[in-house]
């Protein structure tokens, strides 16, 4: 009897531990007074943000396995580690580039524009709040200690592939300015983020620093970190403007033709577009693009080259890791949109850098 005991208070401080850490990881979401002072936006409603698409899951549509199929890291996988350019501190240029991408897999990037230093939905561990879930195919090229100097950190949404406690806390620790989406705030505070450093955006509103703009564009998705906050911080997409220069950033969406023609109209045209390319599912048709909508999307917001986002480091649309690109660059290639794919932690100038197709050459 006293093992028993002994047994179930052992499993009563583990799931006590898990469940601290998970909070932990979280963060804090928007209370209701924060919740209040967003009711005059027409896309927030009943206490949560609106998307324009059904963004609903329908399980009987699903493809790829079943709900457990997302822990199944090896089954959609690189057969090999996908090719990498390592990073360190002595990676970058003293002073940021006119206009130059380094990719991070999946949606993590850094940017230069207009000497301007971004460092994008950096993610450097798993996609989840909890150790073993989500895993990702392999290292990131570089580690939060080797960030180079950043202008601006920016967030696009609350998801765990898009936002990490970890990073955040190593970039707050040097000052960084933070443009996030409504509500999101709320966890980087609760993470030692300065309220100072934080600038949150709704969408058309626009932030600036140092000949750098950035404006935050509507996107179809949705927002969480816990079972109980759904919505209740906004999901953005951006179009970010230096020197002449101009970068579309897509953010996770569904497509919507109004949307993007809009932006092209009055933002484009792009110099690049990072759209994302995978976790397409039918089973939820209208929160991420299948690889034909993006390449629609890229022509629909007036941008000369589609750098692919949101690919090849997680197991989130139940599909073969290379599936999205293959069929974006044969979509891109008969419809005459180019695509430039660096593999991650390579140095990439659109206009100047030749990129090659080096997914095809493994398995």
């Amino acid at each position: 009897m006293k093992m028993i005991l002994i047994s179930l208070l052992l499993l009563a401080l583990a799931a006590a531990g898990a469940a601290g850490y998970f909070l932990c990881q979280a963060g804090a979401a928007p209370d209701a007074e924060q919740l209040k002072q967003f009711e005059r936006l027409a896309y927030f409603k009943n206490g949560r943000f609106t998307a324009e698409n059904d963004v609903s899951v329908h399980p009987e549509k699903m493809t790829g396995g079943s709900t457990f199929s997302f822990f199944s890291v090896k089954k959609y996988a690189p057969d090999t580690p996908l090719p990498q350019k390592k990073l360190d501190k002595n990676s970058f240029p003293q002073t940021p580039g006119e206009l130059a991408v380094y990719w991070l897999g999946h949606s993590s990037f850094i940017l230069e524009i207009g000497a301007r230093c971004i460092i994008l939905d950096p993610v450097l561990g798993n996609a989840a709040p909890l150790p073993g879930l989500f895993k990702r195919y392999g290292q990131a090229p570089i580690t939060r200690e080797d960030f180079p100097p950043a202008d601006i950190v920016l967030i696009t949404h609350n998801h765990y592939d898009h936002l990490e406690r970890a990073s955040v806390r190593a970039l707050a620790k040097r000052g960084a300015a933070f443009v996030v989406p409504l509500g999101v705030g709320a966890a980087l505070k609760s993470w030692g983020v300065k309220a100072q450093h934080i600038h949150e955006l709704g969408w058309n509103d626009t932030f600036t620093h140092n000949g750098l703009t950035i404006t935050a564009q509507r996107a179809e998705h949705y927002s969480s970190r816990r079972g109980t906050d759904k919505n209740k911080t906004l999901w953005n997409g951006y179009t970010l403007e230096a020197g002449g220069r101009k970068i579309y950033v897509s953010g996770d969406t569904g497509y919507n033709e109004r949307l993007f023609k809009e932006i092209g109209r009055w933002h484009g045209p792009f110099d690049a577009a990072l759209v994302e390319i995978d976790a397409w599912n039918p089973g939820w048709p209208g929160m991420h693009l299948f690889p034909a909508q993006a390449v629609r999307a890229v022509q629909d917001v007036n941008a000369k080259q589609l750098i692919p986002a949101h690919w090849g480091l997680f197991n989130l649309g139940l599909h073969r890791w290379d599936e999205s690109i293959r069929a974006v660059q044969r979509l891109a290639d008969e419809n005459n949109v180019r695509v430039s794919a660096p593999v991650m932690g390579e140095r990439f100038e659109p206009g100047k850098t030749l990129t090659r197709r080096w997914w095809e050459n493994l398995n």
